[in-house]
Formats: C-alpha cells, structure tokens, sequence
C-alpha cells in the first residue's frame, strides 16, 4: 500500500517537473530521484508568470499558460482543447468553439521560449532497465504540425475530453529559466524608472528586448549594440512615447553616464557601441539590498560603517570609527553587532619584528560580499518568506469560518442589490454580523494583503542576490 502511494506520488511530481530521475551511478539498473530545487520554487512564482503573459500578449495566452501549469506537462492538442473550454464555460459564447487563434497564441509562447518541449525516450531506451530521455536542440522550441478540425468538432460536441491526437507523444511544460530571464529584465528596467524616470525605464525595456536577440541570456556580458541599432528600433516601435523619440540621445546618455552601469559604454562606431554587464548591474542592485538590510536591522550609523567598509575593501577599527566620524564605544558596538550577524568579516595580518621579539598581529575587517553576506541575506530572505507564508496560512485557516460566513454574505448582498431590493433591506441582512466580526474580518484581510506584498517583496530580494551570485561565479 504505501509503496503504490510513494510511486503515486513521485509520479506526480515527476508530471508537474519537481522530481527528474536518472540511471544509478553504482547500478545501472536502479532509478535515482532528486528533487528539483529551483522548480520548487518557482511555484511560487505562478501568478507572476500569468500576470506577465496576460501583459505581455494577452487572455488567451494567460489561460494557455494556466492550463499548462495545472497539467504540468500535456501535448499542445490538449492544452488548445482544455483552453478553448474554459473560454467557452466563461463566456458562453460560440466563437470560442474554433482554436485555431489559440493554435496561433500557442506558436507564439513556443517561439518567445516560454515553453519548452520535455525530453522524450531515447532510440536504445527499450534495452535500458531506467530509460534516458533526451531532446534535440533544434526542436525544442518547434511546435508540430496540430489538427485543428478535429479539435473544433469536439468542441461543438462539448466533448471533456480530447482523446487519441496527432502529437500526442509531443509533451510541453513551462521553461522557468526563459520567466526568470523576463522576471530579471523586470527588475532591470524598474531601476532604470527609478533611477531616472519612466521614459528611460521604457527605453531601457527596448534595449533589453534586443539584448535578449543577439545574446546568450545567461552569458555575464551581452553583445555590442550600436547607437543606430537601438534608434532604428526606437523609431519602429510603435509603443514609442513623443518624449523619447524627441529626447532619445539624452536619456541614452543619462543611462550609459549613470553611476548604476546600466548601460556601459565600449566603442565608437556606429554612433557608440553599447553593452550590459550583468555582474556589475547586479552587484550594484545586490549592495543597494543589503545597504536596505543593514539599515533596517540596525540603523544609519551601522549602515555607515558597512558603506565605509565595503568601499575601502579592508579597515582597523580606528580607520572606521575616524572616516565615519561615530564615537570609538558606539562604533565598536555597531561593528561587533555587525560582524555577529556575518555582515562584515575579520582578517587577522601578523608581523613579526625579529626571532625573540612577540608577533604582532592587526585585525583588520572586511566585506565578503559574494561568499558570506549576499548568501547570509539570501537564507534571511527564504527565511522571511516562509515566515510570511505560514503566518498567512495560519490566520486564513483560523479565520476560515468567518471568512466563509462573510463572503457568502457579500455575494447575497450583491445579488440582492441587483435585483433593486431597498437599501434598509439590505443593511438589515449587513447587521447579521456583528460590528466586531466585521472589524475582525477587516484586519484580517488587511493582514492578509500586507504579508503577500511582504512575499512579493521578498521573491524580488531573492532574485537579485540569485542573479548577483550567478553572474559572479561566471567572472
């Protein structure tokens, strides 16, 4: 019994991508499962991913990508038909009983890479006690050739199910690596808003777009692009603002002179040649978070001292607390709590004089940025996350009652209201709870709001230390 349950369950955890498998290293003939970390994770990320589709391309799409999701793997034919029936339960209408639009937003999630082909069954996978799966470069992004009519004429049919199809051995799932890219280019871009204005946030998404074209994603320095390349695109884009096509050259310049290093600026020709170094980026981004962290933790006059040290790469304790202009005991007090909490490290340099005489050793303190704080923050931030998510869950679970009571209540008053029923009608049903209840039930949901902005918050904390950490081990 609990042998079929645990196959049960790696089986749907090998469906929704968290758990992959391989032949044994020791014995050939034996299946060893691990755990998918970073996919793990990404479940979290699921309403971002459909958010940033529905932007991007549309409903259609959004509700592709959900299905997806929900099924963890299927065959395009499956996804199309499943799609096309939820737009026809919500909208009860006829026009969506032909897929062929969503057989053409489909092609479009496969070639912008958001969806990527799973591996199939190797030529020699019948002789192997554990099959090795493989997929070929090429066909990857390549969606097969899909019979629509026999799709449309189940739907008219109100068919649940799709049955025997043409690729039904052509499995798809979601590609995280491409949503972490565009959750990345997110972050980039609402920096540069910040950091000048919404124009240049807008310009910057451009640039970004063709980056993305001509280079390797996880490559840590993109390819040149020249001046009249970015222009040319500035001009045919058809979203371009009137103020960047008139201002295009100074918000260039406010990008690539700005201390950030957005943009940085390699050569000459062409108008200026122009590239993104992701490390320095998100270095830059990763000092700014922890700067944030230090602050909040412990105050302006640690943050100083953290600053200080940082810059300076190594200092005694009397260098800092004269720079920083902070009295020897406070100053003292601020360092130790921050060497406590793994934020600055120590370095102990020792210099002896002659044979007989003592050795004298100078403690100097440093940043590891890369090896201890950015990892120390980045295990503060799961940390703080899970923490959200289970107060979360514990005041929904708690409050579940109510929460139902007053929902059910909120859709009966609705109704109501619809109908015309008078206003003192209505607020007589409204008194059915009470004044503390309703309270009650305002805090909640206000709780509820901040802790998943709190969750928000810190997926993006985590993003940029991750994004931080990968680019500087390529360097």
């Amino acid at each position: 019994m609990w042998e079929a349950r645990v196959k049960k369950a790696l089986a749907v955890m090998i469906q929704h991508n968290l758990v992959k498998f391989e032949a044994s290293e020791r014995n050939n003939n034996i299946a060893e499962y691990s755990i998918i970390h970073h996919n793990v994770y990404c479940l979290l990320r699921y309403p971002k991913y459909l958010y940033m589709i529905k932007r991007i391309y549309g409903t259609s799409e959004e509700i592709l990508l959900e299905i997806l999701l929900n099924l963890g793997q299927a065959s395009a034919s499956n996804v199309i038909f499943q799609s096309a029936n939820r737009l026809k339960e919500a909208n009860d209408d006829s026009e969506f009983s032909d897929p062929s639009a969503l057989h053409k937003s489909f092609l479009k999630l496969a070639q912008d890479n958001f969806i990527i082909r799973c591996p199939k069954l190797a030529d020699n996978a019948n002789i192997q006690k554990v099959p090795t799966l493989e997929v070929e470069e090429k066909e990857k992004f390549t969606v097969p050739h899909l019979e629509i009519g026999p799709i449309a004429k189940l739907l008219k049919e109100n068919a649940t199910q799709l049955g025997e199809h043409g690729d039904s051995e052509v499995i798809w799932r979601v590609n995280h690596e491409r949503f972490d890219v565009e959750l990345r280019n997110v972050i980039l871009v609402n920096a540069a808003a910040r950091r000048v204005d919404a124009t240049a946030g807008e310009l910057y998404h451009l640039i970004l777009k063709l980056w993305r074209e001509c280079s390797n994603p996880d490559s840590p320095t993109t390819n040149a692009l020249s001046f009249n390349v970015i222009k040319d695109a500035v001009r045919k884009n058809e979203g371009s603002s009137p103020v960047l096509l008139e201002h295009f050259e100074q918000y260039l310049r406010v990008l690539y002179e700005d201390t950030s290093s957005l943009i940085i600026r390699v050569g000459d020709a062409g108008g200026g040649q122009f590239v993104l170094n992701y490390s320095t980026v998100f270095e830059n981004l990763a000092c700014a978070t922890l700067d944030s962290i230090v602050l909040e933790r412990f105050g302006s006059k640690a943050l100083r001292l953290f600053r200080l040290t940082r810059i300076q790469k190594f200092m005694e304790q009397d260098q800092m607390q004269n720079i920083a202009m902070i009295p020897a005991k406070e100053a003292k007090m601020f360092t130790y709590k921050l060497l406590e909490h793994n934020f600055l490290q120590i370095k102990e340099l020792k210099k002896g004089t002659s044979n007989f005489a003592p050795v004298k050793s100078f403690i100097l303190f440093h940043v590891d940025l890369p090896q201890q704080v950015a990892r120390t923050a980045l295990e503060a931030s799961y940390k703080g996350l899970f923490n959200a998510m289970v107060r979360q869950m514990h005041d929904l679970t708690d409050n579940k009652r109510l929460l139902d009571k007053h929902a059910r209540l909120e859709t009966l008053l609705e109704t109501l209201r619809g109908e015309g029923l008078p206003e003192d009608e209505l607020a007589y049903l409204s008194d059915s709870m009470t004044a503390a209840e309703k309270s009650l039930v305002a805090r909640i949901h206000s709780m509820n709001d901040h802790l998943t902005l709190g969750q928000t918050q810190a997926d993006d904390t985590i993003l940029i230390l991750e994004s931080y950490l990968k680019f500087s081990s390529m360097t």
